[in-house]
């Protein structure tokens, strides 16, 4: 897998999702991309970080304290993520695999980086509710 695998825009009826190895930049040069999502990042989120950060590292270290925290909240963000476990196989030898769960950002802010590390959490994809887009006064 390269990083490029995680590096796409998708939209259906209710839900924007982007993948988290795409940077802030790519996010607001590419055309294809909501504009009023667009809007929200450079009104918002680009404030607090560098342009070239992707929403992989942002997501991962954010902080309940910061103001991207209520960004996302209000925005109905919800976070695809890979979460290791212990599968029992044949003969009682262990597997490790990965579950897929979807977590919002509020649960995904209650860990820590360390915390987050030490699971194994993998970030796969942001989520965001376009309705909730709709009504986010910028």
């Amino acid at each position: 897998m390269t990083d490029n695998d995680f590096k796409y825009m998708l939209q259906d009826i209710y839900r924007l999702y982007f993948g988290v190895k795409s940077s802030y930049r790519e996010l607001l040069e590419n055309e294809d991309t909501y504009t009023r999502f667009k809007a929200v990042c450079r009104q918002y989120l680009v404030k607090d970080v560098d342009p070239g950060t992707t929403l992989e590292s942002h997501l991962y270290y954010l902080t309940p304290d910061q103001p991207a925290a209520e960004v996302y909240a209000g925005l109905g963000a919800r976070i695809k993520l890979n979460v290791p476990v212990v599968q029992k196989g044949l003969f009682r030898k262990e597997h490790r695999i990965y579950k897929e769960e979807i977590w919002s950002v509020e649960e995904l802010m209650a860990l820590t980086a360390q915390q987050k590390q030490f699971r194994g959490i993998v970030l796969s994809e942001l989520q965001i509710s376009k309705r909730k887009l709709r009504e986010f006064v910028i």
